[in-house]
């Protein structure tokens, strides 16, 4: 035979060979004596559906305990704080707070002896006029008080079951600044707050009521609910009586000498360098 034909004699031979020594191989691996094979294993459960959020307790309150008027409630806020972008809020840059500051005082104070967080305002103080002359609208100043508002419910007190006090000045008021724009803004500010920051005001005290108040609180408790209206007590000019009656909520440390207490004045608490900070640090 040629060479030719005993190389391709060897190579068959030598395939012949590996393939039987295959067979073999595999024949004592998979023996039917070892008996029949595993079963697959089962295939993966199916992915958990996205988890719904739990409703806060604050909004079945607010549902006078009805369930699914509590969770109405609840995706109605849910879907307003998408809509406003709110959950992003306090990390935007804020050009207008030292502006609003300046013709809107309002101030985050110490608090109360439950704990409360104590907000200021002075409403008599607004300056619509100086506000809108630096381009300033009314829907602008309403996004400045959802970021405040938020600043206190998220950074300040983000307990869910945290209440304040609510300490409105009208020292130096006149009829006419509670109407056309400051009533329109006073209505849209008390709308979103009722709806989607219920149950978290413990106290609200209008301190400073001129004579003439009670004419305009006919207008304004119109539209106030029950509750609300029964936790707001209202003092006249008596500087006295306004430190007895704050005294008794909020500790004499924490109240601005303003009235009658013993801390810094407003302005100068500790919340309110929190809260320019956070607007310097977001502003740069």
């Amino acid at each position: 035979r040629s060479t030719f034909d005993r190389y391709n004699l060897s190579v068959a031979g030598g395939s012949q060979n590996r393939c039987g020594q295959n067979q073999k191989y595999l024949s004592s691996t998979y023996s039917n004596n070892d008996g029949p094979l595993p079963p697959p294993p089962p295939p993966p459960p199916p992915p958990h559906p996205p988890r719904m959020p739990e409703m806060p307790q604050r909004f079945l309150l607010s549902g006078k305990g009805n369930i699914q008027e509590g969770w109405r409630r609840y995706h109605e806020t849910l879907a307003w704080r998408r809509l406003n972008h709110i959950d992003f809020i306090l990390s935007e840059p804020w050009p207008y707070f030292s502006l609003i500051k300046q013709h809107y005082p309002h101030f985050f104070h110490h608090r109360g002896y439950r704990n409360e967080p104590v907000y200021y305002e002075k409403p008599a103080k607004m300056n619509l006029k100086a506000l809108g002359d630096k381009g300033l609208t009314i829907d602008l100043l309403l996004r400045h008080f959802m970021f405040v508002t938020e600043f206190m419910w998220n950074r300040i007190e983000p307990s869910e079951d945290g209440k304040s006090i609510y300490v409105i000045d009208l020292e130096g008021i006149r009829l006419f600044d509670i109407a056309g724009e400051p009533l329109y803004f006073v209505r849209k500010a008390t709308d979103f707050m009722s709806k989607h920051y219920p149950e978290r005001c413990e106290s609200i005290y209008v301190v400073n009521a001129p004579s003439w108040f009670n004419v305009i609180w006919k207008v304004i408790r119109a539209i106030l609910d029950e509750t609300t209206l029964s936790k707001i007590t209202i003092i006249g000019c008596d500087r006295k009586k306004i430190h007895e009656v704050l005294a008794r909520r909020i500790p004499l440390d924490h109240i601005p000498p303003e009235y009658g207490g013993r801390s810094v004045p407003l302005g100068y608490s500790m919340e309110e360098q929190m809260i320019w900070e956070l607007v310097r640090s977001n502003n740069q």
